[in-house]
């Protein structure tokens, strides 16, 4: 599994004025984190410096805008997981162990940035230029990966004619949901909840043949 990405501490007690720049991974998991929270309209470049236990207007030094620094943490957040999918496809591989792949590797990196499914949730309710933003250079390069690999399937006869928006759907708002709303998760099994690499692979094995088996026909 790749590596977790940083935790967000907040120092204890009042920053001074003259507080040192936080790292960039640390604001940008702490920004990533309450828009996926709280929505862009519910954050302010206020509450992240707040929540960075920074200068009140560092971001606005640093980023300009809350836009700004918005594109900033989706683009700290998402390309590393685009790179990762593609990375990690092997396209001389058989179609339906591509998808297994796909599967098992985009739950697995999900598991400790639940961030990542929450904000193209928060997102993806209204048509807005972040939306477009998000998809067209986030989601749409791996949609484009996958439809050949739908259709070649289709074509051998292998699946049933369900589009590939109905498996980005159950994937990535279904299989992935686990980690994006761990309180829920920890009240039904706690044991879900954790992000030990055998029991998320476990689990990422368990969603992809629920998937696989319901797009598949019989042999």
């Amino acid at each position: 599994m790749p590596d977790d990405p940083p935790r967000v501490t907040r120092p204890r007690g009042r920053p001074p004025k003259d507080a040192q720049l936080a790292p960039t991974d640390q604001v940008m998991a702490a920004a990533i984190e309450a828009f996926s929270v709280h929505g862009y309209n519910g954050v302010s470049l206020r509450t992240v410096n707040d929540e960075l236990g920074v200068s009140r207007n560092l971001l606005y030094q640093r980023f300009g805008s809350k836009a700004k620094l918005w594109q900033a943490a989706v683009d700290w957040a998402f390309r590393p997981l685009v790179e990762y999918l593609v990375a990690s496809d092997d396209e001389s591989a058989d179609p339906m162990v591509r998808l297994r792949m796909l599967i098992r590797n985009f739950i697995e990196y999900s598991a400790t940035r639940p961030y990542l499914a929450r904000l193209v949730t928060v997102e993806g309710a209204a048509a807005t230029d972040r939306l477009d933003y998000l998809y067209r250079n986030y989601i749409e390069p791996i949609r484009s990966r996958y439809l050949p690999v739908f259709d070649l399937l289709h074509e051998q006869g292998r699946i049933k004619k369900i589009p590939y928006e109905t498996f980005y759907f159950l994937l990535t708002s279904g299989g992935s949901a686990l980690y994006g709303q761990i309180a829920l998760a920890s009240m039904m099994n706690p044991e879900l909840t954790s992000t030990e690499e055998t029991r998320v692979r476990l689990y990422a094995e368990n969603v992809a043949e629920v998937l696989l088996n319901g797009l598949s026909l019989p042999s």
